[in-house]
């Protein structure tokens, strides 16, 4: 959300607040724009609730862990820690280029694992995760627990492969914001 209206925005609510809580009318434009079934989105306001809701749902307090890549989103931490789940945090290979360790994140996946977190172009290095990366976490985490691709960024990359991930992998959930590049 911001402030001010952006140039051109004569609707009657102004476009830079966030919409109802489930729009229906967003929902099908979005599926559209995406091409994924209505039936495979959750528009929430902001990819913030978005993790919160899905650490919520997947996680119980003092029991279920998530995995995080750090540096990353901060949030991912912050909202795990407010749900009382146990945070595992596997850094990001910085001599690969900020890429996925993936032997670490094996060693750390356990029977209480329900997320992983992976942020592709990635939030604060930029660089993007290789997509061979996120479908071998999908392959470690299958039968076990979810994997968070979380492509608020992607705008900005030269492609985008969620939807591809998306049909391959029944465990991976894709995160997507339209503050990045449209609230530019």
């Amino acid at each position: 959300e911001t402030p001010w209206r952006p140039a051109g925005d004569d609707s009657a609510d102004g476009l830079n607040l966030y919409p109802e809580a489930r729009p229906l009318r967003l929902t099908e434009a979005l599926s559209r724009h995406y091409r994924v079934d209505p039936g495979q989105l959750l528009v929430t306001r902001g990819s913030s609730e978005a993790i919160d809701l899905l650490i919520r749902c997947f996680c119980r307090p003092n029991e279920d862990q998530v995995i995080i890549c750090p540096p990353t989103f901060g949030m991912y931490e912050v909202y795990a820690q407010l749900q009382g789940a146990t945070i595992a945090q596997v850094p990001l290979d910085t001599e690969q280029g900020y890429t996925l360790d993936l032997p670490a994140i094996e060693a750390v996946i356990t029977a209480q694992t329900k997320l992983l977190f992976v942020c592709s172009p990635n939030n604060p290095t930029g660089n993007i995760i290789p997509t061979g990366q996120i479908d071998a976490v999908c392959r470690m985490m299958n039968g076990k627990g979810i994997v968070i691709v979380d492509a608020a960024y992607v705008e900005f990359a030269e492609s985008d492969p969620t939807r591809e991930l998306l049909d391959r992998h029944a465990n991976i959930a894709i995160l997507r914001t339209l503050s990045k590049a449209q609230g530019l």
